[in-house]
């Protein structure tokens, strides 16, 4: 090192360790919200609410109806009009 200072670890000079150069400023940043914006949380969550409702609609439209309740309800139905079928299998 400069100035007969000994080497510290890692090659450098003891005098200079620690030391900030002058030539460097550093900013502070703060990130603040402004009081229209103070609700953001609250907004996210109706809108995921309103999202999850949308899709268990779209769920329930496209996926249970079809491949759910219309098998069921024909199964149903056909149990039904087999049996009245068969109590009057016997008048024909």
């Amino acid at each position: 090192g400069v100035g007969g200072a000994a080497p510290g670890p890692g090659g450098v000079a003891r005098s200079e360790m620690g030391k900030i150069t002058h030539g460097i400023r550093l900013k502070e940043v703060v990130y603040t919200l402004s009081p229209f914006e103070h609700n953001i949380m609250g907004n996210y969550l109706k809108e995921i609410h309103h999202s999850v409702v949308y899709t268990m609609k779209k769920h329930i439209v496209f996926d249970a109806l079809p491949f759910c309740i219309l098998p069921l309800a024909a199964t149903g139905w056909y149990c039904a009009d087999f049996k009245e079928k068969e109590k009057q299998h016997h008048r024909f």
